[in-house]
């Protein structure tokens, strides 16, 4: 009975917070100026679309901002008005509010084709729209709009794509069949061997260590490693590498493995030297030779 009531309390509070929160937002959205932009104005089916996004506080007072949930706010289209949701809605990051002062900006990018299920050929719209809330009603920023293309890929990037949509149908086989899961695992690898400079490596990469993420099996999921390494050193300029990194130290964890996970970093410092794989590589080592991670 009492481990119910002190749920109730949890969760009452949790939602107390979460109305809090977006009463600050919304009084401050009009305070705010949005922009959103993206390298390129064409990419290929499949292909991840990452959109960069900057926040400005243009006012003298601070104001109460979750940088996280900013991602969960973009509003996609395409050429017949369709819109695509936002599909990875996460609760407790709008219960992480953060803080932007006076004049201060906040940039980051999101990967908007997974997130918001843009997969298929077409054009598409895209702008950031904050939601109006009980303080502010009709306080709805809005960013600038921009224009997104999806090609079909020919030549060596469709025969990537082929490679890529036939390790993900074996990954995500119906009756989960680990033999059909290690050969996806191996096809990842066979597109980034073949196919070294397809916009669809990196990702493949990425889709490759996911096979055996949640593996119980520690030599499965030592396998992870050297596929992040591979990332590393060969993407270093992909939206994953800071999470190849993190996947790297976490799989050391799992596996209790102190020694091996020194000895991989002091490589890739070594191998890199003042390049922005020593530095990455440096920051987790001090961390995990002390084998502390908060």
């Amino acid at each position: 009975m009492l481990t119910k009531k002190i749920e109730t309390v949890i969760i009452s509070t949790a939602f107390l917070v979460f109305w809090i929160f977006v009463a600050s937002i919304c009084y401050a959205s009009d305070r705010l100026e949005i922009k959103i932009w993206t390298d390129k104005s064409e990419y290929l089916i499949r292909e991840p679309v990452f959109v960069h996004y900057e926040v400005k506080n243009i006012t003298d007072s601070t104001i109460a901002l979750n940088f996280r949930g900013l991602k969960e706010y973009f509003v996609i289209k395409d050429k017949d008005d369709r819109t695509f949701r936002n599909r990875l809605t996460s609760f407790y990051a709008v219960l992480n509010p953060n803080s932007l002062k006076p004049n201060a900006s906040y940039h980051d990018r999101e990967e908007i084709s997974a997130r918001y299920g843009m997969m298929e050929l077409g054009e598409y719209s895209c702008y950031i729209q904050l939601p109006p809330g009980p303080f502010s009603p009709s306080a709805e920023t809005k960013s600038n709009l921009i224009k997104i293309k999806v090609n079909v890929p020919k030549g060596e990037e469709k025969k990537a794509l082929d490679l890529f949509l036939e390790a993900e149908t074996l990954k995500w086989s119906p009756d989960k069949d680990p033999e059909k899961r290690a050969l996806s695992f191996f096809k990842y690898l066979e597109l980034v061997d073949k196919f070294p400079t397809s916009v669809y490596a990196p990702k493949a990469l990425r889709s490759a260590w996911g096979v055996y993420i949640y593996s119980k099996d520690l030599k499965e999921r030592r396998k992870i490693i050297p596929v992040c390494k591979k990332l590393i050193e060969s993407y270093p300029n992909s939206y994953y590498f800071v999470l190849a990194f993190t996947e790297i130290v976490d799989t050391y964890k799992i596996l209790k493995d102190k020694a091996g996970a020194i000895k991989t970093m002091q490589e890739l410092i070594k191998k890199h030297p003042d390049t922005k794989i020593s530095e990455r590589a440096e920051y987790w080592l001090e961390k995990i030779e002390k084998w502390e991670f908060k």
